[in-house]
């Protein structure tokens, strides 16, 4: 099957299955989020933290679309990668004294789509 088949054939699969789709842009992804610039001792700068995780994670799940099939996986997908993302951001926040030090390149937090 030539490459165009390929493409044709997927886009109707995921065409016609939402949660395949969700599933398909999500397998494998991989988002970073830099924390360098902000001061994680204080609750200000924790907002900051977790509204950029927050973002990272849309960006890779997907955003609500009022369209109950593709929303439940969207949905589910944030929450499993909040909850995979969790313990990384909770790491980042205690080690923030000790990691101030280290060079900015240290300090990024990664996580897998789930």
């Amino acid at each position: 099957m030539n490459t165009l088949m390929k493409i044709a054939a997927a886009t109707i699969a995921l065409a016609a299955t939402p949660a395949l789709a969700a599933q398909a842009l999500t397998d494998g992804k991989t988002a970073s989020v830099s924390y360098a610039d902000l001061d994680l001792s204080g609750k200000a700068g924790q907002d900051i933290f977790d509204r950029r995780i927050e973002s990272a994670i849309e960006q890779v799940c997907g955003r609500i679309q009022n369209r109950p099939s593709l929303d439940a996986n969207v949905r589910d997908c944030q929450r499993e990668t909040m909850e995979a993302a969790k313990p990384s951001r909770d790491l980042a926040i205690a080690n923030f004294s000790a990691t101030r030090l280290a060079g900015s390149e240290a300090r990024v937090i990664r996580f897998a789509v789930r």
